[in-house]
């Protein structure tokens, strides 16, 4: 059992009692993400009870870490009082995920509750392009002078401290909002109270503009180990922040976006059970429909060697083992490729080095999958020379498999298209009507049919 079920029928009693002090106490001792699991599990009715025994600045935290579609069914529930409550107690960032995934009649009620400056904020962020640094940032973060001296800058964070995401790296900006360096919390504390910022600061800062793709913020990040990231504007004018736990979300949407497109689906718009039937299909049926009509190449391939089929029957049992090994070979190497690719490891203009790699790696998983097909082959039929056609033929699937798994992503992304788009399922297809053609031509040579 999760342990926040134990939890469930006290709360449910402590409602139903209408013992609030004591919801109250125990709901204020739990982070806001336990909060979450506890309160998933109470009646939509329990649900705005126990929301209501939150202090303000709980309440939007834990608001924030529910699923959109969960946070629109909850918003139905609030006063109009509370819902303006709830959204200025938001980060900018946390509210920019939300209106993004609302209804827009709902964004526009909903942008009519803040206050004018607010609500100017509120709207930037939301026509930056999607997918963009200037869309995950937020705009609470610290910023010093660079001419300002060290006693004043922490003067300075304590008094605007508390309203702002992080205060362990703050930013050096001069007159006109220019980004001139970056300053930890420590480097602050430590130096002289006399000295200026522009003295501690390091000028060599890592930024990265609105427009570029969160993806490309999300591997800065991990690259240089930052807890946030400065976001600038085409004049290099500071206009937000990226932190770290903005980054975990986008690193779970980026691969959960690739799991996808490599299993050749569409991804979802909502969670698993959320969506209806017909939204699960349509995201699978597109692919799958260009699948089975690619599947029917090897079925017309397959009456071509109609003739070399019915001289020897035996060829058929060996098809399905045959298939296997080179869709399975091709989506293993594939599937290394693209992950390689997908952190940096591997880049375009080491295609020969991946190439030769791949070479190497298929001659001797051929050697070893071919090698076990002619003892099964041999064995099963006994016919050596039928078990050398079929060793053969495994061995050189395998090996163009193990190629053409490895080069297709390279094509892909060459051609400036995402390489998760060569799905597992398009390898197998594509490996299973080659390794069809080589093994009856393998076949017609070694059994002179």
């Amino acid at each position: 059992m999760k342990w926040y079920k134990i939890f469930t029928p006290e709360l449910k009693e402590l409602i139903d009692t209408k013992n609030l002090k004591g919801l109250r106490l125990i709901l204020g001792e739990l982070h806001p993400a336990d909060v979450v699991d506890v309160i998933k599990e109470l009646e939509p009715t329990e649900r705005t009870i126990a929301f209501r025994m939150l202090d303000k600045e709980k309440f939007a935290e834990v608001f924030s870490l529910f699923d959109p579609e969960e946070e629109e069914e909850l918003l139905r529930q609030f006063t109009e009082h509370k819902v303006k409550e709830i959204l200025l107690e938001m980060s900018p960032d946390d509210r920019t995920h939300l209106l993004d995934e609302l209804p827009a009649s709902v964004v526009n009620k909903l942008l009519k509750l803040l206050p004018p400056e607010e609500r100017e904020e509120a709207n930037i962020l939301l026509n930056y392009p999607s997918e963009s640094a200037g869309k995950v940032m937020t705009t609470e973060y610290v910023t010093l002078k660079t001419e300002m001296l060290v006693s004043e800058a922490l003067e300075r964070i304590r008094k605007t401290g508390p309203d702002r995401e992080t205060i362990y790296t703050c930013y050096a900006i001069d007159e006109n909002r220019i980004l001139s360096g970056v300053v930890s919390l420590k480097d602050i504390i430590l130096a002289k109270p006399d000295q200026k910022i522009s003295q501690i600061m390091q000028e060599n800062v890592h930024k990265v503009k609105t427009t570029d793709d969160q993806e490309k913020v999300a591997k800065v990040i991990q690259k240089y180990d930052y807890i946030s990231l400065p976001v600038v504007d085409s004049e290099n004018r500071l206009v937000g922040i990226i932190t770290v736990d903005d980054i975990l979300d986008i690193v779970e949407e980026e691969a959960t976006e690739d799991f996808h497109k490599m299993a050749a689906m569409q991804l979802p718009e909502e969670k698993y059970f959320r969506s209806g039937v017909f939204k699960h299909v349509s995201g699978r049926v597109v692919w799958l429909f260009v699948l089975i009509l690619a599947s029917t190449i090897s079925g017309k391939i397959l009456q071509q060697y109609t003739v070399t089929l019915s001289s020897i029957i035996t060829l058929a049992y060996f098809i399905p083992m045959l298939t296997g090994a080179g869709g399975n070979t091709g989506s293993q190497s594939s599937t290394l490729v693209i992950r390689a690719m997908a952190t940096g490891e591997l880049m375009l203009s080491q295609w020969l080095k991946v190439l030769w790699r791949e070479i190497c790696a298929g001659f001797l998983l051929g050697l070893a999958l071919g090698g076990t097909a002619f003892i099964i082959a041999t064995v099963f039929l006994r016919d050596i020379k039928l078990g050398i056609t079929v060793g053969i033929s495994v061995a050189t699937v395998v090996l163009v498999g193990n190629i053409g798994g490895a080069t297709a992503p390279l094509i892909f992304r060459c051609f400036r298209i995402d390489p998760a788009m060569v799905s597992a399922p398009l390898i197998t297809t594509i490996l299973d009507v080659t390794g069809i053609i080589i093994y009856f031509e393998i076949a017609k040579r070694i059994l002179s049919i």
